[in-house]
């Protein structure tokens, strides 16, 4: 199975971004029919609490260790620190980061009290980590991203003409999802 974690402010989710683009493509090209994109939107959608969200996934959207986790920009840190806890199938890691990027809302989330524990992550993903970068990317600079993919030892996509994935097509991460699947 295949669960799309959005980014902060994605009300209601299927109208924001790739997400939608990226559920239906999955399902139409016959990668996957069970895709899990939480609507109208996940809890807590402005500030993505980790309190809130990392629960969510486990207990609602039932990530597992069958679980593709595609989590684009704050959907990508949810997805760091749920297979930091679980055993997963693997993440897609879109526009991702792991420091608060000086940004409030950010700080407040939780989601970087702590120290990310690279090697759990690795380690609780099976088939592995993605990170799917953009160079151009608007609110997430591609050095964070690209250092990030380093500290998980992860596969990089890079994108020299995406800025923050917002609008589709996406093939660069439906490539990514299919490699898992």
């Amino acid at each position: 199975n295949v669960i799309i974690l959005p980014g902060s402010g994605c009300a209601p989710t299927r109208s924001c971004n790739h997400y939608a683009w990226l559920e239906r493509a999955l399902i139409d090209r016959g990668v996957t029919d069970d895709v899990r994109l939480t609507t109208p939107s996940m809890p807590d959608a402005d500030v993505c609490r980790r309190h809130i969200w990392v629960p969510h996934c486990e207990n609602e959207l039932r990530c597992d260790a069958n679980t593709v986790i595609v989590g684009h920009s704050s959907g990508a840190v949810c997805a760091m620190r749920v297979a930091e806890r679980n055993a997963v199938r693997g993440i897609v890691l879109v526009a991702a980061y792991d420091d608060d990027l000086g940004d409030a809302t950010e700080r407040a989330s939780g989601y970087f009290d702590d120290a990310f524990d690279y090697g759990k992550i690795a380690s609780n993903c099976s088939r592995g980590i993605e990170c799917v970068i953009g160079t151009r990317d608007s609110l997430v600079p591609a050095a964070i991203q690209l250092a990030l993919a380093k500290k998980l030892g992860a596969r990089e996509s890079v994108s020299e003409t995406r800025d923050h994935f917002f609008t589709p097509p996406a093939e660069e991460i439906f490539d990514a999802v299919k490699r898992f699947l």
